[in-house]
Order: C-alpha cells, then structure tokens, then sequence
C-alpha cells in the first residue's frame, strides 16, 4: 500500500521572513502571494515563530485598548491578552506565534491531518531533523490527497485487498464512483469484514467505504452487511 506522506502534499517554495521584518512588510507579502501565514526564521534559517493572518487582524481588533480581563467565560481574558499583545506588535518577533508546532517529511498525511483537525491549525511548517524549514502544509494541501481518478484508487484498493489474508482467495469486487468505494462478495469470517474496510479506508482518495460483504455459508459466523 502506498502511504500519502507530507512531503508528497506540501510547499516547497515556501515564502518567509526575518524576526526583524515590519509588520507593513509581513502583510504585503501576505497578500501579494495570497497566503495564511508566514515563518519566521533566524539569520541561520532556523524556524523561531509563524505569524498568521490572525495575528495580523489583531492589529485591527484589539489595536490601542488596554488590557482588561473578562470573566465568566473560561479562556476569553487569556485569548483578549494575547491579541492585545499582539497588535502592539510591530515587526515580525513581536506578533508570531512561538513555539511552532511542526511536522516532519515523511509523517503519514492521514496523521498530520488528525492534528490540524484536532488543533485547529491552519498551517505546519515541515522542518527536517537540525530543525530547517524545508516546506509547509495548509489545509488546502491536505486535499490533493483527493485529486484521484475513481481507477486509480480501485487498482490501489484491489492491490492491497489481494495481499491481505483477511481476502479469500479470487478476491473481491470492487468498484469505485466519485471516490466512493463499494465492496462486493465473501469472506470467511465476520471478524474479518471491519479490517478488509479499513483497508479500503487507508488508501489515498477514498470518500467513503461501503460494504456488501457477506460471510461465506457454513463458517458459522453471522455478517452484519452495512457497515
């Protein structure tokens, strides 16, 4: 099975700045290259921070109010803190976000992707092991994982399946549409319904699974067709 990697999805070409950049200068670069966010890198190219669209708006949202606490609301005075401070931000240092959550090249898509959802996180900047930039992944690059042919991920889903031992021998039918996988045909035992779906799960480009799965007559195990 071939494994959607960050390095397979992510941007190369990735545009950064100097702690010491201003704040004009972060947004211009924003918006000429019509991206979310920016690294921020030292003079060796190391990554020290990310500033965002977020803590751009700062500027505008919180810009010339004091500091004030407001209760009631778990979490709401903290988050009003850290825009005030913010938006006092004038270069680069003083507005990103630090530490930066990260990933790694050759972390599986499917896990990167559970931590931005989990996260919230818009953006990751890829570093390799001495912790250098080498690219960034956004949501949007989460979707070309999307960008199959219906063919494409049936050979893939009919390849994995054969290997399988949970696949009887002359294997299964399947068939996808609009990324929509169905699965047709008889396994020995029930037990191995769920695992044979999962694997249609892990292939890259799937939408969802469905199964018409049956077991075959006289195993003694009872399917639950559906799943």
């Amino acid at each position: 099975m071939y494994t959607l990697r960050v390095r397979d999805v992510m941007t190369t070409r990735v545009v950064s700045v100097a702690p010491s950049t201003p704040f004009r200068g972060v947004a211009d670069l924003m918006l000429r290259h019509g991206i979310g966010a920016v690294p921020v890198l030292d003079d060796a190219g190391a990554l020290v921070g990310l500033v965002s669209e977020a803590d751009l708006v700062s500027k505008q949202a919180y810009g010339g109010r004091r500091r004030r606490v407001l209760g009631g609301f778990p979490g709401v005075g903290l988050q009003e803190a850290r825009g005030m401070d913010r938006s006092r931000g004038r270069v680069a240092r003083e507005m990103m976000s630090a530490p930066v959550e990260t990933a790694m090249q050759d972390e599986p898509l499917r896990n990167v992707a559970r931590r931005m959802v989990e996260n919230r996180l818009r953006h990751l900047v890829v570093v390799d092991a001495e912790r250098r930039m080498v690219g960034i992944v956004s949501r949007r690059d989460l979707l070309r994982a999307f960008d199959r042919s219906d063919d494409d991920i049936a050979t893939e889903v009919r390849a994995d399946l054969a290997r399988s031992d949970h696949v009887p021998e002359g294997g299964l039918s399947v068939s996808v549409d609009e990324g929509v996988v169905t699965l047709d045909g008889q396994v020995r035992d029930a037990r191995d319904i769920p695992v044979v779906c999962r694997l249609a799960w892990r292939v890259p480009g799937v939408v969802d699974v469905v199964d018409h799965l049956t077991v075959t007559p006289g195993s003694g195990t009872v399917a639950a067709q559906g799943s």
